[in-house]
């Protein structure tokens, strides 16, 4: 029994390891065939450790039968592919988008430079567009183009609509500030009320039936009438300005800032059915109508210089934009250009003095008019140095011929609009008077007004006949046209017909020759 029982354990644990062993084989084939597959070779069979049972029970090792060799496969090379070149367009340089910018207020002045001591070029309006070349250093001023079609210029940033950040633009070199009329003498600061140094009334007579301006005839009907002044542009726009060949008179003078001139030309014994453009007043109209006890008629004025004209002058002031908004009785309207636009008419301004009631005849001491005067010096070319950079220099050249002088205006011929004919004229009157620089603010940015007190006495310049003659100017009182005298004290007629007279700094050289 013992011995029977013993057998059958030993067949027990001989089937166990005979089970384990061909589970080990069975295992290791498996293994063979997935790296016959994967391409691999097959690593030799680990010896397993056989159960270690109690009593002694011989160890069986199950090894496995080597897979037949294979050869290592070796890496083919891998086929490229090498791609047809394509043409490749040449890459092309996308300009940078130009910037623009508009003006956001009403009135706006145009520099010649990035700040309020440089000469004003011309005024832009609400919604004028320019496009943006550049900065000055702290982005306070904007570099634009092109005023006029042709001028690049300097217009202040806080005015303007902007469609690019302030930093992006390049910062551009400054021009030197110009050279102005500073001396105290010229420059000194003034009350801000124009009725200063305005005299009172020379009580004269009427005209007769000689014009007191050009001592030529004056027509009857002219005998009852008053002269009207009318303020006209001289932006490079506004030219050749309509009428003054048809004028007694033309004054030229500077505006704030000391870059450009302004006109005003004075209708007495001649028509002129278009007159302009018409421009606003300035600190002289006070003082010109007063001394020739005219109509004076512009379009607007800076607020105080306005309510002196309206309020303190002893003369009637037509303010078109005023007193004619819709352009229709004393005034047309041509296009939309607010340099340009504006035209009037003797007879227009005739209409708004008799409407108003103070058509009359003047008061006025006229123009001393006689033969040439002994002296003088030869003076076929003159110049008058007004700033070149807004083409407001002068000059006047003689003709033998015809005993009068061409007027050029920006080196080219001054053409009257209406005529187109250039400017012809028998005295050139250069008249020094102090330019005084008001508190009076012209515009937004802070432009001081000018004030040229006609009355008194300064230096001269008389042109005539080929001939220049230096001395003074005086006028005392209202309606005492200037008379002139030379170093002598001997008095220096004109001569019969019209005169242009400029009006200028006492700092000017004017060269004659």
């Amino acid at each position: 029994m013992t011995r029977r029982s013993t057998s059958s354990a030993k067949n027990r644990y001989a089937a166990i390891a005979l089970v384990t062993a061909l589970s080990v084989l069975i295992l290791s084939m498996l293994l063979t065939g997935v790296l016959l597959l994967t391409g691999g070779s097959l690593p030799p069979v680990v010896d397993l450790p056989m159960i270690d049972n109690a009593g002694s029970i011989p160890q069986i090792i199950a090894a496995a039968t080597p897979a037949t060799p294979t050869s290592t496969p070796t890496d083919a090379p891998t086929p490229t592919i090498t791609p047809t070149p394509t043409e490749t367009s040449t890459p092309t340089i996308t300009p940078t988008p130009a910037v623009r910018t508009v003006v956001n207020t009403s009135l706006l002045n145009v520099r010649a430079g990035p700040d309020t001591v440089y000469p004003i070029l011309t005024e832009a309006v609400l919604g004028d567009a320019f496009t943006v070349l550049g900065r000055n250093e702290d982005g306070t001023w904007l570099r634009v183009c092109c005023v006029q079609s042709t001028q690049e210029s300097w217009v202040a940033t806080e005015f303007m609509a902007l469609d690019a950040p302030i930093d992006t633009l390049p910062i551009l070199e400054t021009p030197e500030p110009p050279a102005t009329p500073s001396a105290e003498e010229n420059r000194s600061v003034a009350p801000s009320s124009p009725v200063v140094g305005l005299p009172g009334s020379g009580g004269f007579g009427g005209p007769g039936d000689v014009n007191p301006l050009t001592g030529q005839s004056l027509p009857a009907e002219r005998r009852t009438q008053r002269p009207v002044i009318v303020c006209v542009n001289n932006d490079i726009a506004a030219r050749p300005q309509l009428g003054f060949s048809r004028a007694d008179i033309v004054y030229e003078y500077l505006m704030e800032g000391f870059g450009i001139t302004r006109f005003s030309a004075i209708f007495y014994g001649q028509e002129s059915e278009t007159i302009g453009p018409v421009r606003s007043a300035r600190l002289i109209n006070f003082y010109l109508g007063a001394l020739y006890d005219a109509g004076l008629a512009c379009s607007g004025a800076s607020d105080q210089v306005r309510f002196a004209l309206k309020n303190d002058a002893p003369f009637p002031y037509l303010d078109i934009d005023l007193d004619d908004p819709s352009n229709s009785r004393y005034s047309v309207s041509v296009g939309s250009d607010y340099r340009t636009r504006l035209r009037t008419s003797t007879a227009g301004l005739r209409k708004w003095l008799a409407d108003w009631g103070v058509e009359r005849a003047p008061s006025l001491r006229g123009f001393t008019f006689g033969g040439v005067p002994d002296g003088g010096a030869p003076a076929t070319l003159v110049n008058i140095p007004y700033p070149t950079f807004t083409g407001s220099q002068v000059s006047y050249r003689y003709d033998p011929g015809s005993g009068r002088y061409l007027r050029f205006l920006g080196g080219e011929p001054h053409l009257d609009g209406n005529s187109r004919q250039q400017l012809a004229v028998d005295n050139v009157i250069i008249q020094v008077v102090p330019h005084e620089v008001t508190d009076i603010v012209e515009d937004s940015l802070g432009s001081r007004s000018i004030r040229l007190n006609l009355f008194g006495s300064g230096k001269a310049i008389v042109v005539r006949n080929g001939l220049a003659f230096e001395g003074i100017w005086r006028s005392q009182t209202r309606g005492d046209l200037p008379r002139f005298f030379d170093l002598s004290g001997n008095e220096i007629p004109l001569q019969a017909g019209k005169t242009w007279i400029s009006v200028v700094p006492e700092t000017y050289v004017v060269p004659y020759q």
